[in-house]
């Protein structure tokens, strides 16, 4: 944010705080108009990094955490298939007793 905060005080022509203060201001605005999951990468943009890094970063995250949900459903449907295949079997055995 060091990079930013200089080209702020330079071409604005205020004080460190005064920039530190509107930068500040400028990405509390931001975030308040983005979704909470992007308001990461608006800090991480204001400390020098690319968005599509960051970004990358969260779509890795989310794709990463999809992938688990995912294998917790289907293991939740293999188990509740096989309990049903199992009282299936049960029922038709006591059809031929």
């Amino acid at each position: 944010m060091k990079e930013l905060i200089e080209q702020v005080t330079s071409k604005a022509g205020i004080s460190e705080e005064q920039a530190k203060n509107s930068i500040s201001t400028v990405a509390e605005y931001l975030k308040s108009k983005m979704p909470k999951t992007l308001h990461s990468q608006i800090d991480n943009m204001l400390n020098g990094e690319k968005f599509s890094d960051s970004l990358k970063e969260t779509f890795m995250d989310a794709a990463v955490e999809a992938k688990e949900k995912s294998q917790e459903v289907l293991k939740d449907v293999a188990e509740k298939t096989e309990e049903a295949a199992k009282n299936i079997k049960e029922k038709v055995g006591n059809l031929f007793k």
